[in-house]
């Protein structure tokens, strides 16, 4: 898939990249997300120590951070957004195409 396929999510220190699929939000392999986000609020917590004991989310040099061992396919871009963030996320505001910085919910549109 091309590059323009996909979206980017900024928080703290992660970086993850993400795209629509039919049936959820599938995260790239290699991106990170925080081991501890600022929002005290985490309803995707849960799903998040999932996936650290799936062996999905690694330990990444940066001690602040996980990394994806692996894609993983979300159930929606709001929870994989929680994820990265470590914190409440709206996803379709919060991914970004990098080539034109258009939000998701944008350029679903």
């Amino acid at each position: 898939m091309s590059e323009d396929k996909w979206f980017v999510l900024r928080a703290q220190k992660a970086q993850a990249f993400g795209r629509p699929e039919a049936d959820g939000f599938l995260v790239r392999k290699g991106s990170t997300a925080m081991r501890e986000g600022s929002p005290q609020v985490k309803r995707d917590r849960e799903e998040r120590d999932r996936l650290v004991r799936q062996g999905v989310l690694i330990p990444d040099s940066d001690p602040d951070l996980f990394r994806f061992s692996r894609d993983n396919l979300f159930g929606s871009s709001s929870v994989a957004g929680g994820v990265v963030k470590d914190g409440n996320c709206s996803g379709p505001q919060s991914w970004c195409r990098p080539t034109d910085g258009k939000t998701l919910k944008d350029a679903m549109r």
